[in-house]
């Protein structure tokens, strides 16, 4: 009888058994990257320097800008829309999507919380504040609300449900609910020349550039409540417009003496800088703008230049200067982007930018667009 023998297993059998997790997981795990999104795909590959160390911060959104929805408005010009809502690609194109004619110099446009986009009509027969929404890329108008005493409406600015409008040409300012039936306060000092509203915790605070003064009122329900306290700017200075600072500081822009000023909530001086650093011709500063980082950039006319600024405390520290269009109106920086828009009246343009080389070189222009008399732009998206 022939003893048994155990047949031994094959190399390639020995070898497959071995190796077999290894297969598993490149089967389940290989196809994963491919599913991912390509930013992330990258994220997972070590020392790739092109790309945020996390892709959760909000570094990767600027890195990677989505395309945002735009709203440009202008003076106008005879026959010509004065209202464009356009698309800023990831790229920094500017690309038309539709325009109207608004035909009443809708210098300023803001948002309210509703979703609706209030254009002021810079009239000097009157004033009025029209209401749209945006069905696709098409503006569509849907409520208007006219302001009897109002003269050169120049500025809007929503706070909850109510929007507030300053009247340049004779110093009114004014409350609107956000549906555009009624007024809800009213305010006119003596000799104003009304220009800007802000709101700051809880408090309203008004820039008169004709009398040089701030005014501050208490804010409830969105609505100014007890008295009004004035606060004194130095003679001649202009405050033009204030913005909100955090800690309860202000950046206010002094279309008058060219200066930016900080302040504290009771209006004094707590730093002060010329808007520009170039010496002639004169600066007439126009609107600033800030972004989350504390980058502050304000327009100069005269010079046709933006300057940028970096907050610190309760100083400015400049970081640069470079030519613009003619006539720098309005700015401003495009949430989650590295893009700036200016608006140029007297050229009737909006110009974009690349601030990413700041603050070692000045930003880089990536596009143009022609509108009459350009004024103001206004993120929707």
């Amino acid at each position: 009888m022939e003893p048994k023998t155990t047949k031994k297993p094959s190399r390639k059998l020995v070898v497959f058994k071995r190796e077999l997790p290894f297969y598993l997981m490149l089967i389940i795990f290989f196809p994963l990257p491919l599913t991912l999104p390509i930013p992330t795909f990258y994220f997972l590959i070590p020392n790739c320097s092109n790309f945020s160390p996390c892709f959760l911060t909000p570094n990767f959104s600027r890195r990677f800008p989505m395309a945002h929805t735009l709203l440009f408005s202008g003076y106008g010009a005879p026959g010509c829309d004065d209202l464009a809502v356009c698309r800023l690609t990831a790229d920094g194109t500017l690309e038309t999507l539709s325009t109207l004619r608004h035909g009443r110099a809708p210098s300023f446009c803001c948002r309210g919380q509703n979703g609706w986009i209030y254009a002021a009509s810079e009239r000097a027969d009157g004033a009025d504040v029209t209401a749209y929404v945006l069905d696709g890329t098409t503006l569509r108008e849907i409520a208007r609300i006219e302001i009897p005493t109002g003269r050169g409406l120049c500025h809007l600015y929503a706070c909850g449900d109510v929007i507030y409008g300053s009247c340049f040409e004779n110093g009114l300012y004014f409350a609107v609910d956000s549906a555009l039936t009624r007024i809800l306060w009213q305010f006119q000092p003596a000799g104003a020349n009304a220009h800007w509203v802000q709101s700051v915790g809880h408090a309203l605070f008004l820039a008169d550039l004709g009398n040089s003064r701030l005014y501050r009122l208490a804010l409830e329900n969105n609505l100014p409540t007890g008295s009004v306290k004035t606060l004194p700017q130095p003679t001649g200075s202009g405050p033009r417009q204030v913005l909100d600072a955090g800690d309860g500081m202000l950046d206010c822009v002094y279309e008058l003496d060219g200066h930016m000023r900080v302040l504290n909530h009771d209006g004094c001086t707590v730093s002060t800088v010329q808007a520009s650093t170039v010496p002639k011709p004169r600066s007439w500063p126009g609107g600033a703008c800030a972004t989350a980082d504390g980058t502050l950039f304000v327009s100069n006319r005269g010079p046709n230049t933006i300057s940028a600024w970096q907050r610190s405390g309760p100083t400015r520290h400049f970081l640069c200067e470079w030519p613009t269009g003619d006539w720098p109106r309005a700015l401003c920086a495009v949430p989650g982007t590295l893009y700036l828009l200016a608006a140029c009246q007297r050229e009737g343009a909006v110009h974009c930018y690349d601030c990413s080389p700041l603050p070692h070189r000045a930003p880089t222009e990536t596009a143009s667009l022609a509108l009459p008399g350009a004024s103001c732009t206004l993120v929707l998206d």
